[in-house]
C-alpha cells in the first residue's frame, strides 16, 4: 500500500449544484402555492446552469510545492493561463520529481522520458482540490496530473459557468499549453459531472487524446432539467408547463449573461462522433444525474468504450477500487495510443508502468465535514 501524501488537501467533490444557495433553499422549503414553486424551480435551475455556489479555498490548502507520496518525491508547479475569453485560470501540475528533471534535461529525449499526463476536470460547484482523491494514484503510476479551477470556480476568474460549453474551449487552451511543454507524453482527460461533459464536448474534435474518463455526465441539459422536476429535491410536483417556462427563462438569461444557448448542451450528439477510448463511470445511488444518462451516452458512443457502475451517489468520493479502474484504463490506452489514433503501432516505444497500487490517494476530511465547510462558503 502507498502511504498518504503530504500535499494537496482534498475536499469533497460537489460535481453539480446538489445543494443550492440559501435563498433557493428558503424558497423550496415553503409550501404555500404555485408562485413559490415557480420561483424556486426557476432559481434552482438557474443555480444549476450558470451560477451554483462558488467553492473557494485558501491557496495554502494546495500544500507544499515539494512533498512525498510514500517513497516517491513529488513536485507541484503552478501556472496561470489566459483563456480565449480573456479570463485567468489558476492551474497546478504535479510531477514525479525525478521524471520531471529528466524531461527538462532531455528536451528531445526518447519516449521513456516523456510523461503521460492526465488532466482532471472538477464539477461545477467544486475546484481543483477535488483532484486530491486521485493524484496520489496517478503519480505512483509514473504519470503526471494537471488540475485547475474552471472559469467561475475556485480562485480562477469569471462570474458564470456554462456546464461544459465554454469550458471545452478553456480545456483546449490547457491541452495546447501542456502539449507545448518539454517531455509531454500521451494525454488523457478525467472529468466528473460538469468536467465529464466538458471532456465529452471536446473529445470528438481532438483524436490526439489517448483516453478519457467520464464520471457522471448528463446526456442533455433539457432531460436533466426534466428529471429534476420529478425528483424528491422539490417538496412539490413541478408541472411540465413550468419546466418549459423555466427552461425558456434560463435560456434567455444564459444567452444574455453567459453567451451560450442551453439547447446546444446535448453531449449525446458529441458521443456519436468521438473515437477516443472512453470509460464511463456512474454511482448506482445517484439521483441527481441518474445512471440513465451515462447508459445513453455509452450506447451512443462511437469509439472504444467501457461502462463501470460504482457504489455511491452524485457527490460520493470514489473508492480506491474505482480510482484504480480509471487509472488502469488510462494506463492501457497510454501504452496502446501514445499520441492518439495514429500511433497504436508505436506502443512498443512507451515506458512500462508499475503494478497498480492498492491505495495511493490522499486522506481527505470526512464527507460530512467537507459538506459543512462548503455550506458555510455558499453565497446567493
Amino acid at each position: 500500500d502507498t502511504p498518504p501524501a503530504e500535499g494537496l488537501r482534498s475536499r469533497s467533490p460537489a460535481p453539480l449544484a446538489a445543494s443550492a444557495p440559501p435563498v433557493c433553499v428558503a424558497a423550496m422549503d415553503r409550501k404555500d402555492g404555485g408562485g413559490i414553486a415557480d420561483f424556486s424551480y426557476d432559481l434552482a435551475l438557474w443555480n444549476l446552469v450558470i451560477r451554483p455556489a462558488r467553492s473557494t479555498y485558501d491557496a495554502n490548502q494546495l500544500g507544499p510545492k515539494e512533498f512525498r507520496v510514500g517513497d516517491l518525491a513529488v513536485v507541484r508547479e503552478d501556472v496561470v493561463l489566459r483563456t480565449g475569453r480573456g479570463g485567468l485560470l489558476q492551474c497546478s501540475h504535479f510531477f514525479p520529481k525525478e521524471a520531471r528533471r529528466r524531461s527538462r534535461v532531455n528536451l528531445e529525449g526518447p519516449a521513456a522520458d516523456r510523461l503521460p499526463v492526465i488532466v482532471y476536470l472538477h464539477g461545477n460547484s467544486s475546484n481543483r482540490l477535488e483532484a486530491g482523491g486521485v493524484v496520489g494514484t496517478v503519480l505512483t503510476q509514473g504519470m503526471s496530473l494537471f488540475c485547475y479551477d474552471a472559469a467561475g470556480c475556485g480562485l480562477s476568474e469569471g462570474d458564470y459557468i456554462s456546464l461544459g460549453w465554454h469550458e471545452r474551449e478553456d480545456l483546449a487552451v490547457i491541452l495546447a499549453h501542456i502539449r507545448s511543454q518539454p517531455g509531454c507524453g500521451p494525454l488523457g482527460v478525467w472529468g466528473r459531472s460538469m468536467g465529464a461533459v466538458t471532456a465529452l464536448l471536446h473529445a470528438d474534435r481532438d483524436p490526439g487524446l489517448s483516453a478519457i474518463c467520464l464520471d457522471s455526465p448528463f446526456a442533455s441539459l433539457r432531460r436533466l432539467a426534466e428529471d429534476l422536476s420529478k425528483s424528491r429535491r422539490f417538496p412539490f410536483r413541478v408541472p411540465s408547463w413550468l419546466v418549459e417556462g423555466a427552461l425558456a427563462l434560463v435560456r434567455m438569461r444564459c444567452q444574455a449573461l453567459a453567451d451560450f444557448d442551453i439547447e446546444d448542451l446535448v453531449p449525446l450528439e458529441n458521443a456519436k462522433r468521438s473515437s477516443v477510448p472512453a470509460i464511463f463511470m456512474h454511482g448506482r445511488q445517484d439521483t441527481f444525474i441518474t445512471p440513465w444518462h451515462s447508459k445513453q451516452l455509452y450506447n451512443a458512443y462511437l469509439g472504444p468504450k467501457q461502462m463501470v457502475t460504482v457504489e455511491g451517489d452524485h457527490n460520493s468520493e470514489r473508492s480506491q477500487q474505482a480510482v484504480n479502474q480509471a487509472v488502469g484504463f488510462f494506463r492501457r490506452n497510454f501504452a496502446a495510443r501514445p499520441h492518439g489514433t495514429a500511433a497504436a503501432a508505436k506502443a512498443s516505444s512507451t515506458p512500462s508502468l508499475a503494478p497498480m497500487a492498492q491505495a495511493a490517494s490522499w486522506a481527505p476530511p470526512s464527507l460530512q465535514q467537507q459538506q459543512q465547510q462548503q455550506q458555510q462558503q455558499q453565497t446567493p
